[in-house]
């Protein structure tokens, strides 16, 4: 097979591709056996009537294109491994521009996404660890308390907090609109159960009372027969009961199986576990601001079929969301007020985006050359496998220990940059100048499109832009 490649500026290469007889023979032959044991020729069995009449009976043009359902996806693929191309996971673009006498096939084939960055040396991160307070640690605390609070009977009046036992029936227009019985209700200031103002209209009543009142629907409620009228409800009241905060002892934080026994110990694990989100959260902060600014000072060469691929994966991805929530899609169009075409730019702009951002990390993990042990690897995998979301899968697998190689080589590079740009206090630089062949420190790498789809631990995969 004959295969000559002319490769273009916007990362593409077209294959001219032109096919040998032998080849074209052979699936013409596969054609003839699939067509003549699908068909009925009068005086033959299915699958057993020779070629040339198979051709006679359907047309030779019939049998040509089915051979060639086979054929040309064959041959670009025959094509792509000669001219060692590296896949992208994004199909070829073909075009049969000849078929006799000779096949000749135009496959216009995505080359790897290629960045060249700028030096992040010259980033500047000023950010600062926000210190945990004495309010916080206190808030969290109150949060324990409420988690352990009892609700004890009261025979005062109700007040905004408590927990009442009633039966209420509203009416709109002499029609049933509501109806609980012997329900439990918190009486919560602004609370639009069943409708605002009915929490409001239960403070102050107590066991045994009862109390008839009028309240608004609101014009946007979900029963459209109701919205905008007067509801009339009546309510009976079987029990008050107010919440009871238990006092902050030794025992009552024994109690929580947490492996702490003392007041002391708690409010140690909670200032601890504060100040870990807080500086995890700074490395999220930090890994963001990088990534921006790599992106904003590199150049890219991406082909725009790869671009058009991702924002299919970003189309469906939405769609997939809307359907769980059986919103049909076009619904959801016109719901926002955007045009079809909208949408797909809008999904096009997010997907090259995503692309560039996962590039830029891939191509510092080709410059700087991280490791990664396999002591890492099996650790990250035993994390992945007390996780729920993991449970029914098999994480033993060559597929899973390099996804998660990867996942482990980004993260142990943004590590490295960071502690490398981030100097906390510093006013900050966040752009790299623009790549240039004559700039001192330059880094290219290509990357295959596609790799952030790959199944990652989810806190590992938070680097993955």
């Amino acid at each position: 097979m004959k295969v000559t490649r002319d490769d273009s500026e916007n990362g593409q290469a077209v294959l001219h591709i032109e096919v040998e007889e032998d080849r074209v023979e052979r699936h013409l032959q596969r054609a003839h056996q699939k067509v003549s044991a699908r068909v009925n020729i009068p005086g033959f069995r299915r699958g057993k009537a020779p070629r040339r009449i198979v051709e006679r009976f359907v047309g030779r043009d019939y049998l040509f294109e089915e051979a060639m359902e086979t054929l040309v996806p064959e041959a670009v693929d025959v094509a792509v491994e000669e001219s060692d191309i590296q896949g992208t996971h994004t199909p070829p673009r073909v075009d049969v521009v000849e078929r006799a006498p000779v096949v000749k096939i135009e496959a216009t084939v995505a080359l790897p996404p290629k960045a060249t960055l700028g030096d992040y040396r010259e980033l500047v991160f000023g950010d600062q660890f926000e210190k945990v307070t004495d309010e916080q640690v206190e808030e969290q605390v109150e949060q324990v308390r409420e988690s352990q609070a009892t609700w004890e009977p009261v025979s005062r009046a109700s007040r905004m907090g408590d927990l009442l036992t009633i039966s209420a029936r509203g009416l709109v227009d002499g029609e049933e609109f509501s109806n609980i019985k012997d329900g439990v209700y918190l009486v919560e200031s602004g609370s639009k159960i069943p409708v605002p103002g009915f929490a409001e209209q239960l403070k102050g009543l107590k066991e045994g009372d009862s109390r008839e009142f009028e309240l608004p629907v609101p014009g946007d409620y979900p029963d459209e027969k109701s919205a905008g009228k007067t509801a009339q409800f009546t309510v009976d009241v079987s029990a008050v009961k107010k919440k009871e905060l238990p006092e902050l002892t030794d025992a009552l934080v024994a109690s929580l199986g947490e492996n702490f026994k003392t007041v002391a110990e708690l409010r140690t694990r909670i200032s601890e576990k504060l100040e870990a989100e807080a500086k995890d959260g700074l490395r999220r902060s930090l890994e963001e601001k990088i990534v921006d600014a790599l992106v904003e000072g590199a150049e890219f060469v991406i082909s725009p079929m790869i671009i058009d691929h991702e924002a299919e994966h970003v189309l469906d991805d939405q769609q997939r969301q809307l359907a769980r929530y059986d919103i049909d899609f076009r619904q959801y169009l016109e719901g926002i007020g955007k045009s079809n075409d909208e949408i797909v730019a809008e999904a096009k702009d997010s997907a090259e985006l995503r692309l560039k951002r996962s590039l830029v990390i891939d191509t510092l993990v080709e410059s700087e050359e991280p490791t990664v042990s396999d002591e890492d690897i099996a650790a990250e995998i035993a994390v992945m496998k007390e996780s729920p979301r993991y449970a029914t899968e098999d994480l033993d697998t060559d597929e899973t220990r390099d996804a998660v190689r990867q996942v482990l080589l980004r993260r142990t590079v943004m590590d490295h940059v960071i502690e490398q740009t981030h100097k906390p206090g510093a006013a900050d630089q966040l752009t790299v100048k623009k790549s240039t062949t004559t700039q001192a420190k330059n880094i290219t790498a290509t990357s295959p499109a596609g790799a952030a789809r790959v199944k990652t631990p989810r806190r590992a995969a938070r680097i993955e832009q």
